[in-house]
């Protein structure tokens, strides 16, 4: 199968409104990554929503961000698709499957990201699908977020995004249909350092109502309650991220990153050995008369 100049290998991943394939590309003869989207995308008013969207997208430049290397629109069957660098690693959804993350790796990792949306929001763009699924991490421990603007690229005639994404990760604004800005990612951030830390999503139930339900009006237990030795200050930033009204929410993502970096520095503590008291010149004298 070809995309435009692209042969395609095998598919890598699949989603609600596109799937996402190895390809080759013989011009510059490296591997790369082809997000192939509905044949939707390429009609009327949407093709240009499309380019438009994708234009913007592309402009984000920096290290913990996929890079994009092209855009078009595959005529023969009127498929839309970017380009990207192929990412080697694995997803942070992957990761937190097999267990929570030391604290010092959550923050860090998270602290990363919140520097690529800080990047992002400067740049008037809202990620709007922030979960562990679009997180990756290569095999040298560096993290790349992708899927920056697709809920927006998945709603081809640029209507409210509301039911785009993964409902445990919506912030309660996104639920209750209102404006979205850079804190709506904030919360969604928050929701997964919280679960990178605690192994659980603090928002989770078995119907979309439930947990929608759950993120306008429950408080999520701090994530030491799952693990004591994150510090106190942690739990507070977790908090501050999932607070229900944005303007209690902690001030941007790079203020977010400040707090996180220092975090991601600590040393988790190690139980200490009891101290056995050494015995006193009498006890010992004691001993050796009993013992003769």
């Amino acid at each position: 199968m070809q995309v435009g100049r692209y042969q395609v290998l095998e598919t890598i991943g699949t989603g609600a409104s596109s799937r996402v394939v190895r390809a080759h590309d013989p011009l510059i003869d490296r591997s790369v990554a082809i997000k192939l989207f509905s044949p939707q995308l390429a009609q009327g008013d949407a093709r240009n929503h499309f380019l438009r969207e994708a234009r913007v997208v592309g402009k984000l430049s920096h290290p913990s961000i996929i890079t994009i290397h092209d855009m078009g629109i595959e005529e023969s069957t009127q498929t839309p698709y970017l380009v990207m660098e192929l990412v080697e690693g694995q997803s942070l959804e992957k990761m937190i499957s097999k267990g929570s993350i030391p604290f010092p790796a959550a923050c860090e990792w998270a602290a990363h990201v919140a520097i690529a949306l800080s990047l992002a929001h400067r740049r008037a763009v809202i990620h709007g699908d922030v979960k562990p699924a679009n997180i990756l991490l290569t095999p040298d421990n560096r993290v790349k977020l992708t899927d920056f603007g697709m809920a927006r690229l998945a709603s081809h005639q640029g209507k409210d995004t509301s039911v785009r994404g993964t409902p445990a990760y919506w912030c309660p604004e996104q639920i209750l249909g209102r404006a979205q800005d850079a804190r709506s990612d904030l919360f969604s951030l928050g929701v997964v350092l919280h679960e990178m830390l605690s192994g659980i999503n603090p928002f989770h139930g078995d119907s979309i109502p439930t947990v929608c339900n759950q993120i306008l009006s429950s408080t999520p237990l701090p994530p030491s309650h799952s693990n004591p030795s994150i510090p106190a200050a942690l739990d507070d930033l977790v908090a501050s991220c999932l607070a229900k009204e944005p303007q209690l929410r902690i001030a941007s993502a790079e203020a977010l990153a400040d707090q996180l970096f220092p975090l991601a520095r600590r040393v988790v503590p190690k139980p200490q050995p009891i101290a056995v008291p050494e015995p006193s010149m009498r006890s010992r004298a004691a001993r050796l008369l009993r013992s003769a």
